[in-house]
């Protein structure tokens, strides 16, 4: 980490030295053996704050600890270190400073959170943490650290600027899904469950055979294994408990955006995450996440801590378009999602499969048509949203 130190007089360094200057001056001007003694006495002070203050800062390493990601609006916790690497003198009175900057943003929206150290011994470290709170999901930009003193006189100051900078970043602020979405989707699942088992189908990995018994279906008798046993045996399935998921998100807006179109966009980056969030705490589920652009982002996986992470970091950079890009992430979705998975269309704007020819040719598969009946299309734009899924922006 490359360092930059500069000596600079402060406010009251500057009083105190015209001061000075001025009884220098009378002293010369009047021939006053008194003044230019007290002269000479005022000089010490400033020579000694000189002195110290550049060899309080030597020696100094800062190092900054922060948590690998966050969400808008949650409280973030950054841990400075502050290590004092020489053997003898200890350092007195310093203040680090720490700059955050969003990326995109205008310069004028600079954080400058600072941390305190009464004192740090030599070959010790001390630790300070600064609070906050970042409103809006994205990329940030934290550093340079700069650690300031004015030990002891306050007449000089010696600034030490360290060049550490580190990428965070924040994603989409979570809300909280209502009973109600949650009783829904419960009935989706136990509805798809139904259909499987009226039509003999299993619903999880093949991992051993066990003996059959009344009722299985006889579609799972496994013949060669049953020669062998000398009875009849049947596969047995290792069942799941959550259905995979396919979360697709539209981020529409008008080519001039009002402030309600961008309500509408956020809050639907929130909803997805949400939904996101507690798929993969459950991790009992396959998860898609695609999301509409120019060329579509699909993510893909098993719904594990890791795959929440990667998620979030693309939810926290995409952006609204005016363009049109559902049917591209539609072409690309269907190819990965499997039969049997629940589909969940977020979008910004009303959807009417009917009304939209450009893809009469994407549903023209029998498959294809079903899969598309069974999309649930949250909107929102529409206030009824308001029954499933609440956020504070």
């Amino acid at each position: 980490m490359k360092s930059r130190s500069r000596t600079t007089l402060s406010h009251e360094g500057r009083y105190y030295l015209l001061v000075l200057a001025f009884i220098f001056g009378i002293a010369m001007f009047k021939e006053m053996n008194l003044l230019v003694l007290m002269a000479g006495m005022l000089l010490g002070p400033l020579v000694i704050s000189y002195r110290v203050v550049a060899l309080t800062s030597q020696g100094l390493k800062l190092r900054r600890q922060m948590p690998r990601g966050v969400s808008a609006g949650d409280s973030l916790v950054v841990s400075v270190e502050l290590e004092n690497s020489r053997r003898k003198t200890g350092c007195w009175g310093l203040r680090v400073e720490d700059e955050i900057h969003r990326e995109g943003s205008p310069r004028e929206e600079l954080l400058r959170p600072s941390v305190w150290y009464p004192y740090v011994s030599a070959g010790t470290s001390a630790y300070q943490t600064y609070r906050g709170r970042l409103a809006q999901r994205g990329r940030y930009r934290f550093g340079p650290l700069t650690a300031s003193t004015r030990f002891p006189f306050g007449l000089f100051e010696r600034t030490v600027r360290i060049d550490s900078d580190e990428i965070l970043t924040v994603y989409p602020r979570l809300g909280h899904l209502s009973s109600q979405w949650n009783r829904r989707h419960h009935e989706v699942v136990e509805g798809a469950r139904h259909r499987e088992r009226r039509h003999g189908r299993s619903t999880g990995e093949f991992f051993g055979v066990r003996q059959w018994r009344y009722g299985d279906n006889r579609r799972w008798i496994h013949w060669r294994s049953s020669a062998r046993h000398g009875t009849l045996v049947v596969r047995q399935f290792e069942q799941h408990r959550n259905r995979d998921v396919a979360i697709l998100v539209d981020l529409w807006q008008p080519e001039r955006p009002e402030p309600r179109h961008l309500a509408h966009v956020e809050l639907a980056v929130s909803f997805a995450a949400t939904l996101i969030s507690e798929v993969c705490r459950q991790e009992t589920s396959d998860l898609l996440l695609g999301l509409a652009a120019a060329e579509p982002i699909i993510v893909q996986g098993i719904a594990t801590v890791g795959l929440r992470h990667e998620s979030m970091d693309r939810l926290a950079l995409i952006e609204a378009s005016h363009a049109d890009h559902l049917e591209a992430l539609l072409q690309q979705a269907i190819v990965h999602v499997a039969s049997g998975t629940e589909i969940v269309l977020v979008t910004t704007r009303e959807i009417d499969w009917t009304a939209r020819e450009e893809m009469a040719g994407l549903w023209r598969i029998a498959t294809r048509r079903t899969m598309r009946g069974n999309i649930r299309i949250v909107n929102t734009s529409d206030e009824a949203l308001s029954d499933y899924f609440r956020v504070e922006f």
